[in-house]
């Protein structure tokens, strides 16, 4: 019997489309760093991201449903691609960050120099990984698959877009495809990368994952 952990179950409810949004660059992103439940700014950068997906995704019909994390690095994506759909989001505390605990604010080479187990850990089997002080990725997919299974229930028949961060997204395409939480590092979640599903009898297919040649143009800084 395997012991691999799976994320709860994400169902379509009645949403026609759901969109994965990951917010624009920060500061951490390069080299990379334990950035977790910290308040970061987004970038110049960043904020080109923000916009390019905001025209990207700006044709998108019935988005009934724009659900964001509350950190301002989300919720400033989110405003941006609001601004095509009525200029609403809604903030879920269930799509905030991974709190990394003692490890938050450090560089990725800090910690595998100074916690070289632990960090060796979470690369390779982070359904295991227990981060001083921190979340679990159980704990993390559980409240994600729990906030957007509202959002898509606000979505009748319509798009739900999702603005959060890497570790969430990670974890929400496992619940859609069905794999284990270890299989946690398959695929890369760009800043402003965009993953869509579309509901086909119940269930989901994938449209794209990590689509992110938008992000490549660049638009003047609003």
């Amino acid at each position: 019997m395997s012991n691999l952990s799976f994320p709860p179950v994400l169902l379509p409810r009645g949403a026609s489309r759901l969109i994965l949004v990951r917010h624009g660059e920060v500061p951490g992103i390069q080299p990379p760093s334990f950035r977790g439940t910290q308040t970061l700014a987004l970038t110049d950068r960043g904020r080109e991201q923000a916009i390019s997906t905001a025209r990207y995704l700006s044709s998108t019909s019935h988005v009934k449903v724009i659900a964001t994390s509350p950190l301002s690095r989300c919720s400033d994506t989110a405003k941006a691609i609001a601004e095509y759909h009525g200029d609403v989001f809604t903030p879920f505390d269930g799509l905030t960050d991974f709190n990394y605990g003692d490890w938050q604010g450090r560089s990725h080479a800090d910690i595998a120099s100074a916690f070289p187990d632990e960090y060796s850990t979470w690369m390779r089997t982070p359904d295991l990984a227990r981060i001083p002080n921190g979340d679990t990725l159980e704990a993390v997919a559980g409240r994600a698959v729990a906030a957007v299974n509202v959002a898509l229930s606000g979505a009748e028949n319509g798009t739900a877009v999702v603005v959060t961060h890497d570790s969430v997204i990670r974890t929400l395409i496992l619940a859609i495809l069905g794999l284990p939480l270890r299989a946690y590092w398959t695929f890369n979640s760009d800043p402003c990368g965009v993953s869509i599903f579309t509901s086909r009898h119940a269930a989901w297919t994938v449209e794209r994952i990590n689509e992110s040649v938008h992000t490549r143009l660049h638009f003047p800084v609003i």
